[in-house]
């Protein structure tokens, strides 16, 4: 029959057993979630408007760099934080709407310009900055008169709606307020033809005519601008 002190032994073995349990139970249970990983799937379901600008790429570059952070320090510290499922989420989901936002907005850049016009960039434009007697490049001269295609955002003005002309510039954030104003290279006349008529819009447009370049500052017709396009396409 078992003396009173095994009894004693046995009882302390059981509560130093049920102790450890609970302590490592308290432990585990006080594993915080990480806000970086949980931050990291909210910008990579915000990645989605990747689709709508070129600019929005931010969003996912945000989300898998937060998502790499917090598995980094999950995996460093394992028993004080979880959320690796959603770290590896985050970074999965910033990648992919990055990939196919950029492959959307590619494919819409190069499949919209219509049959016989050349697709053309604002870089195209830019004279050489090592000559400064230079007002237009020898590369917009090659254009004259010929049919282009270019993307640019609308310069606001008063008119809202009914647009016959405007100026297009290739850079959104724009204004008559802001700073610095755009160089001379970097604006666009256009006047549309054909009964062509849109609204003002905020968005990337595109724009479709007979290019005029203005070599000659004193050539009454240009109006102050180098570049003019007489479009008769918009997108």
């Amino acid at each position: 029959m078992p003396k009173p002190s095994e009894f004693a032994s046995q009882r302390v073995a059981i509560l130093s057993d049920d102790t450890v349990q609970m302590q490592q139970t308290v432990e585990t249970s006080y594993r915080a979630l990480s806000g970086l990983a949980v931050t990291s799937v909210l910008f990579g379901c915000l990645s989605a408007l990747t689709f709508l600008d070129w600019s929005l790429a931010l969003l996912p570059v945000i989300g898998i760099v937060l998502g790499w952070i917090a598995l980094r320090r999950i995996r460093r510290n394992p028993l004080e934080s979880l959320g690796e499922h959603w770290a590896i989420a985050g970074i999965a989901l910033s990648a992919f709407f990055w990939v196919a936002g950029y492959g959307w907005l590619a494919y819409g850049y190069f499949h919209q310009v219509p049959e016989g016009y050349l697709l053309i960039s604002y870089k195209s434009l830019q004279p050489d900055p090592n000559r400064p007697d230079q007002r237009v490049s020898e590369e917009a001269e090659m254009l004259d008169k010929r049919k282009v295609f270019i993307w640019g955002w609308m310069y606001p003005g008063r008119q809202r709606t009914g647009i016959k002309e405007f100026l297009l510039v290739d850079d959104p954030g724009t204004c008559n307020f802001c700073a610095p104003q755009p160089r001379p290279t970097q604006i666009i006349r256009v006047k549309l033809i054909n009964n062509l008529k849109t609204e003002f819009t905020t968005r990337q447009i595109g724009v479709g005519g007979e290019l005029t370049v203005y070599r000659d500052p004193m050539d009454e017709a240009s109006g102050g601008v180098l570049y003019q396009i007489e479009a008769d396409c918009l997108r």
